[in-house]
């Protein structure tokens, strides 16, 4: 019951947060100047899907989530592929963490890799909006 509570507590406090920072205030504004800008309805609901999951990644990480900084940890790692070369020919190589390869038998190893990959396809896809959203 207690760390129900506190959690509670927590979300209440980043709700209290946002409110004091204008966050609502600010989506809005940057909504309305989007909807001013363009007309194209797939435009604007990728962005609020963006912001979205924006959102959910900084609710998660003030949780304390471990997998949502794990993942963060991993956006920043394929952020970096991307940047340094785009058309990088073993990007998954790159991200495997070879203490955890290493300890795994043959077919861990497999779903590992295969995790990896799934991952990367959604934190490249990320990586690519985030991209367009700010050029």
């Amino acid at each position: 019951m207690k760390k129900e509570m506190s959690e509670i507590k927590r979300r209440a406090l980043l709700a209290k947060q946002r409110m004091k920072m204008g966050y609502w205030q600010k989506l809005q504004a940057e909504r309305d100047r989007m909807n001013a800008e363009t007309e194209d309805r797939g435009k604007i609901e990728m962005a609020s899907t963006l912001r979205r999951r924006e959102f959910e990644r900084t609710n998660k990480m003030a949780l304390g989530d471990d997998f949502a900084e794990k993942d963060e940890k991993l956006y920043v790692k394929v952020k970096d592929i991307l940047e340094r070369d785009e058309n990088t020919t073993n990007p998954i190589g790159q991200l495997v963490d070879r203490t955890v390869y290493d300890s795994l038998d043959e077919a861990n190893k497999q779903r590992y890799i295969l995790e990896l990959s799934a991952k990367f396809r959604e934190l490249r896809e990320r990586y690519y909006k985030e991209k367009t959203k700010f050029v």
